[in-house]
This record gives C-alpha cells, structure tokens and sequence, in this order.
C-alpha cells in the first residue's frame, strides 16, 4: 500500500513538474508591451514592475516584456499596431489615436478641463470608463488601466504671464485648439521631437507633462522658465490596453490579475508624477537652473467659456461618441462641481507658509 501511494506521490509530483507553462523560463503565455517611455523615466520602471508583479501572481504563467517607445513601432501607430496584434500591450496617449476616433482627444486629454480628481471620480462613478472603452473596441482593444498624469509645465525661454504675451509665438502642444483662437501657433510635435523643437527654437515653448518627466527628456536643460497652470492639457491620461484576440486567449483568472496589476497601480502613477517633480523643482531652483512662474487665473475664466464654445462645435462636426463623452462630462460637472468648490480643502487658497502654520527651515 505504502509502495503504491509513493507511486501516486511521485507521479503526481511529475505532472506538476512537467505541466507546462508554470515557470519563468516557459510560460503558457508571452506578451510584448510596448510603451510611450523611455528606460530613464520612472514611468516605465512602473510598468516594468507591473509585469514583474503579474508574473509572480501568476505563478510564472504569463510574462510581459515591456520595451521603450519606438522599439517596435513609433509613437503616434501604436495603438493600431497593438490593436492589429504586432504586439499584445500598449500604454500610451490615447490623444495619440484621434484620426481613428475624434472622441479621444475629450477621453484623454483637453484645454481647460477637468483636474486629475474630477477625472478620476467621472470615470469611474460616471460612465467615464465604459465611454473610453467605447473609443477602444474600434481599435480592437481592451481597456486595463487608466494613468491621470500630474500637473503638467510649460517649458519656456520667456516669462509668459498670459495667453495674451504668447501672441505670435509657436507653442508645442497636443490640443491646439484654444491657442489657435488667440492668435498662438499650436504645433503637434510627437515625442521623438519635443526637445529638437525647443532647443533650436522652432517652437517658442512646449508643454509635454509634468516637471520630472520634462527633466528626463531633456527640457530643462534647455529652458529658463516653467509655467503653470496647466491650462492646455489638464491632467491628460495614459491608458494600458491589450489587444482584444490576446486578452480572450487568457483563462478568466489571468485576465483578473492582469487587469487588477495595471489598475492598481493608478495611483501609485499619480502621486509619483507629483511628489518627483516637487523633487525636481527644489533642485532646479537651488542649481539656478530654472524660475518658476504662475499664471493668474482669473484670465482663465473668459478664455473657458470661449473653450465651451469650441467644444461645441466639435460636438456638432464629429457628433456620435464625442458629442456622448461632452454630455457625459457636462452633465457630471453639473452635479460634481458645485459639491467640489463647497468641500474644498481648507487650506486651498492660503499661501504655502499658512497651509504649513510655520515657515521653511524654522520648525
């Protein structure tokens, strides 16, 4: 009896042993995943953990090979290329997609609209979410993971104060649409260009994300000035997708820990985007490489209404899912922005010095 469960033992140890896919050097399922970062971001350190994360929950059955922008295909084709399959994952710009659906450019990105918690709150509370997987599924492509990027800055040469000293000049940007009303040039330059650009002076200035993530490109070498707010493209968004014939191969529990992996690092994208460029702007300002610049606001409040009107016409010209995802967002502003301006912080419109009840150094 003993002879015969040792038998039992051994063979069962065997095909456990012999079951494929159950280690890092044969997993049952591979995935390339190209993203819009280069290895000196921590963007795609991120999403490189991410991977490392999934194929230890795995238990070694699937593994995601991150590659920087441009390994395989450029920055502006990779959701297609992901969505034909020439690569099973993409993180990226979704603005980047807008000449399939227009809709892309209000799910992703936009002048003058809503911070990265307004976002956040109408994806997920507001039918946001299911609406950019609208955009998605015509592109073949399943929705994992929403990135809301941190305040972004506008690098520059010259201490703009307002849209109206920026008259005539050219300024790199995603959306130009509200610059172009008020007589600024909007150049869509990609990412592969953004530094050329301004470091030969073909533009004039260029916003590209937040403070950290300009310093990895380069920007700050060749900038004087970083301006807020951000009122060109407010707390854009990266997504991570995964093309639709790759994701249904998956057995049901791979495709939890895949999406519960990438979704539950949003945050965590957030607040590093944020807490690295307060980093980084303690340091440049103590190298004297960089003065730092806010805008006043209350130029802003004409300047959205004239936004709202654009908005409009875009509704009206492209119709379908970019007059849906307007709606949508005007419907929850309704409801959303009156609760936010009555429970706002109390300390939102004091000085850094009264929010901290001390000054610097004198603790």
């Amino acid at each position: 009896m003993k002879r015969v469960l040792m038998i039992h033992l051994v063979v069962g140890i065997f095909l456990v042993l012999a079951a494929p896919g159950w280690s890092a050097d044969k997993p049952e399922y591979k995935f390339r995943m190209q993203v819009i970062h280069s290895p000196g971001h921590t963007d795609f350190v991120q999403n490189v953990k991410t991977a490392e994360k999934v194929m230890e929950a795995t238990n070694g059955r699937l593994k995601i090979e991150v590659v920087p922008n441009g390994t395989i295909v450029p920055s502006l084709e990779g959701f297609q290329a992901c969505g034909e399959g020439i690569f099973e994952m993409h993180s990226s710009w979704p603005v980047y997609a807008k000449g399939v659906e227009y809709a892309f450019l209000p799910l992703s990105s936009g002048n003058l609209q809503m911070d990265a918690h307004d976002r956040y709150v109408w994806l997920y509370e507001y039918g946001g979410w299911d609406l950019l997987q609208k955009a998605f599924d015509k592109i073949n492509l399943k929705l994992l993971a929403v990135e809301v990027w941190g305040t972004e800055v506008l690098m520059a040469n010259k201490p703009f104060q307002s849209l109206e000293e920026m008259k005539g000049k050219k300024m790199r940007t995603s959306d130009p649409r509200l610059l172009s009303k008020n007589d600024i040039a909007g150049i869509t330059l990609p990412l592969e260009e953004v530094f050329t650009g301004l470091a030969t002076g073909s533009v004039d200035m260029a916003e590209f994300g937040h403070l950290k993530y300009n310093e990895g490109l380069g920007l700050t070498d060749v900038a004087d000035y970083g301006i807020w707010p951000d009122f060109w493209n407010v707390h854009f968004v990266t997504t991570v997708v995964v093309n639709k014939r790759a994701w249904n191969k998956l057995p049901k529990d791979l495709q939890m820990i895949l999406q519960m992996a990438y979704r539950s690092d949003e945050f965590n994208h957030w607040t590093k985007s944020q807490w690295t460029s307060a980093e980084a702007m303690q340091e440049l300002k103590k190298e004297g490489k960089m003065d730092f610049i806010r805008m006043d606001e209350e130029q802003f409040i004409p300047l959205r209404k004239q936004m709202h009107e654009i908005e409009k016409k875009d509704m009206e010209k492209y119709g379908g899912l970019t007059a849906e995802v307007y709606e949508s967002m005007y419907d929850f502003m309704e409801i959303w922005y009156p609760y936010k301006a009555k429970s706002a912080w109390w300390g939102q419109t004091l000085t850094p010095e009264q929010q901290m009840g001390f000054e610097p150094g004198k603790r």
